[in-house]
């Protein structure tokens, strides 16, 4: 089922995220109900505060690189519980947006690097290091289920340039 994506301006956008204590047929249908919104909504990722649900789970998908050379996307990954480490030193500015803060894009630093630890739908733990975008997207995620939203990375001038953007998208949701 298709849910409905909080916008920016909704509190509970800002609320940092509870741990999923147990995997539960509620859980694994949150991951299946998200992993058709990121679908319909043409998303990369979404993260469960962005479906009104304060538990920490996000699911996002990845580049990956065809044999023909083309680029697609594979099928979204559920993360429960994600712990992200070794954060590397290199950093990459990139253009970023977000489901929850339709129509407006800007610029973040972030690491090159890092590595995923989480659970699965099932529950089984795994371990992911990424690289590059992949790596931009589960940070975005992780970010949304401590409470902070691309836009607090972006640098003081570029957040101010799209400040009457926000204040218009608040007030109308």
């Amino acid at each position: 089922m298709r849910l409905p994506i909080l916008i920016y301006g909704d509190p509970l956008l800002r609320k940092r995220c509870d741990p999923v204590e147990k995997i539960t047929d509620e859980i694994q249908q949150l991951a299946r109900d998200m992993i058709e919104t990121v679908f319909e909504s043409d998303g990369l990722g979404l993260a469960a505060s962005q479906v009104g649900q304060l538990v920490r789970l996000f699911v996002a998908r990845s580049y990956i690189e065809t044999s023909n050379g083309r680029w697609a996307l594979t099928q979204p990954q559920v993360y429960i519980n994600p712990k992200l480490t070794d954060h590397s030193e290199e950093k990459v500015e990139d253009d970023e947006g977000c489901l929850s803060i339709p129509r407006i894009r800007g610029n973040v630093i972030r690491p090159l690097k890092v590595t995923i630890e989480a659970l699965d739908i099932n529950g089984n733990p795994f371990r992911e290091e990424l690289t590059g975008y992949n790596a931009r997207i589960r940070m975005h995620e992780n970010d949304h289920i401590n409470g902070v939203l691309f836009i607090d990375r972006m640098s003081d001038k570029d957040r101010k340039a799209i400040d009457p953007l926000l204040h218009k998208l608040k007030k109308h949701h």
